[in-house]
């Protein structure tokens, strides 16, 4: 079982709030520090994916050495979600959160494309308690050498509008960012700062 911290972090966006599901580290491990910029590195991408592609919903969520267990995840959600602000899962890569999305596409599927695509499995026994997902845009975040870190993801556009072709250049565009702050971190020429 993993143990998990969560972290509630209002940002200075009105009623924006953010969720850390992350798995605990002993205090003073050298790891700390190292996970203390790669959590503010996701929270930040959400925010900007959020704002960028103005969307109700982000979240990305980065696997590690491909163990669950170790997966890190970090969601926004707008005002409109403020009922879902307790709600916490440790990340798993099921259903669409878990489908394989090539370095560099995009997935664009409308709310009636998420209900009836194959993978969609409706939360299962967290459907009751699950944000819904109304529509979806997703991309693999991946490294230069095509290390696939994780899954950016964003749901609900604002307006009731539907994702677009306009969109998905934005999230690939971030998620590359992403992917390349993350192979800093995993070559080692990208070093906390020290405290």
């Amino acid at each position: 079982m993993t143990t998990c911290h969560d972290t509630h972090r209002s940002s200075a966006h009105t009623g924006e709030v953010g969720i850390e599901i992350a798995p605990s580290l002993e205090a003073g491990s050298p790891d700390t520090a190292l996970a203390a910029q790669v959590d503010s590195l996701l929270r930040r991408a959400c925010s900007i994916a959020r704002a960028l592609i103005r969307a109700e919903q982000a979240a990305v969520k980065l696997w590690i050495d491909g163990d669950p267990a170790k997966a890190r995840k970090y969601f926004s959600l707008s005002d409109e979600y403020s009922d879902y602000r307790d709600f916490r899962v440790d990340p798993k890569g099921r259903g669409l959160h878990g489908m394989a999305i090539p370095c560099g596409e995009v997935v664009r599927l409308t709310e009636q494309e998420v209900l009836d695509h194959p993978l969609f499995q409706n939360f299962g026994r967290l459907h009751a308690e699950h944000p819904p997902m109304r529509g979806w845009l997703a991309t693999s975040v991946c490294g230069a050498d095509g290390q696939v870190y994780g899954l950016l993801q964003l749901s609900d556009k604002s307006g009731g509008a539907e994702f677009d072709a306009d969109d998905e250049p934005h999230v690939r565009d971030l998620a590359a960012l992403v992917g390349q702050a993350l192979d800093g971190f995993r070559l080692g020429t990208a070093r906390p700062r020290a405290a």
